[in-house]
């Protein structure tokens, strides 16, 4: 099992995770929104680029090494989700700026 592909992905995950937790911090207005839309976005190209990576691996033969990009696609997914959520109660309880009621 490769867990250096898992460990960089979910590394990069916590750097653009930070990272846009910070940029709606910042911003202050409307901080929960902002960590949610960017968050979304952030995480889709995220995922859609691991399970790109993984079909291309499959389509060159390497089942074992595909299997190991779309298990990494999913923990992205899955982290990731929980992730964007997470940051945004964080900038709402800062800033108690975004009213989703």
């Amino acid at each position: 099992m490769n867990l250096k592909l898992h460990r960089n992905n979910l590394l990069l995950l916590l750097g653009y995770a930070l990272l846009i937790e910070l940029i709606g911090l910042v911003n202050g207005r409307d901080a929960a929104m902002i960590v949610l839309i960017f968050m979304m976005i952030a995480v889709a190209a995220h995922f859609g680029g691991l399970l790109l990576g993984a079909l291309i691996i499959l389509l060159n033969g390497e089942a074992p090494k595909a299997g190991q990009w779309a298990l990494s696609a999913l923990l992205v997914g899955v982290i990731g989700f929980g992730l964007c959520w997470g940051g945004a109660s964080v900038a709402e309880g800062i800033n108690g700026s975004a009213s989703f009621h």
